[in-house]
């Protein structure tokens, strides 16, 4: 009987033994590493959905279509001047904004004052008609230098924007510099040095907290199709503002994160 117990229980042992080295033989081949690059594929997609999601997860609660945010530029032509109701005087001075602009710029030039950068505005809002004669003024000096109109057109596009695709025309948009800078330089007032001085940084550090930014800045001009401008600055709000210096953005760039959110 004890036989009996013993062979039975040995053929037990046997096939719980074949079964096991069957597992492992059919078992399919990996090699070594790939679990663990398997596993760092799925980490490295799980922290690129979670950096793309923290990315947004600030972006305002903004729309394209809001009046601070419109488009023009070199692709985006603004079809006819805003209405003379939505402009207004700047305080002290011959030139004008949108209304809605006024108070937002004091702020900032009351600010640029006291921090010893007193401002002067060179250009404001520009009507298309203005534009038209600012650009045409420039064309024909070209053209009396020697230059065929081709030539002419082009150049003058190197510092003047084309009539109705000029920021100017939305009342949203100031060229300024300071004082001291205006008064030493007025041949050349309007400069890619005056970026260098210390006014200049300020304004382009401080120019988010009045709901400003700077609109050209360097190094984006594949996107903006217009020069580093150190002195040109455009209204937005404050919160795109601030979004789009922390996140080093320009304004095209903005639109196209408010348009996929």
């Amino acid at each position: 009987m004890k036989r009996y117990l013993k062979i039975i229980i040995l053929s037990i042992v046997v096939v719980f033994l074949i079964y096991g080295i069957n597992r492992f033989v059919t078992k399919p081949f990996e090699e070594p590493g790939e679990q663990e690059t398997v596993a760092k594929d799925s980490t490295s997609k799980t922290e690129e959905g979670q950096t793309q999601n923290s990315k947004n997860d600030d972006l305002p609660d903004s729309s394209v279509d809001d009046w601070s945010l419109i488009l023009v530029g070199p692709d985006d032509a603004l079809e006819k001047d805003i209405s003379a109701d939505k402009i207004a005087d700047i305080p002290n001075t011959n030139m004008q904004l949108d209304k809605r602009v006024i108070e937002p710029y004091q702020e900032f030039s009351e600010a640029a004052q006291e921090a010893g950068y007193p401002l002067v505005i060179i250009s404001a809002y520009r009507s298309i008609d203005y534009q038209k004669q600012v650009f045409d003024t420039r064309v024909a000096q070209f053209e009396n230098q020697g230059m065929d109109e081709k030539e002419a057109e082009a150049k003058t596009k190197e510092t003047s924007t084309e009539p109705k695709h000029s920021e100017h025309h939305t009342g949203l948009a100031l060229d300024i510099v300071d004082e001291n800078w205006q008064q030493s330089y007025s041949d050349e007032v309007l400069s890619e040095d005056f970026g260098k001085e210390d006014s200049a940084k300020w304004l382009a550090d401080h120019a988010s907290d009045y709901g400003f930014i700077l609109r050209y800045p360097k190094g984006k001009e594949e996107i903006t199709k217009i020069s580093y401008e150190p002195w040109h600055f455009r209204y937005v709000g404050k919160k795109n503002a601030k979004y789009i210096e922390e996140h080093e953005l320009t304004l095209e760039e903005y639109l196209d994160q408010l348009n996929e959110k």
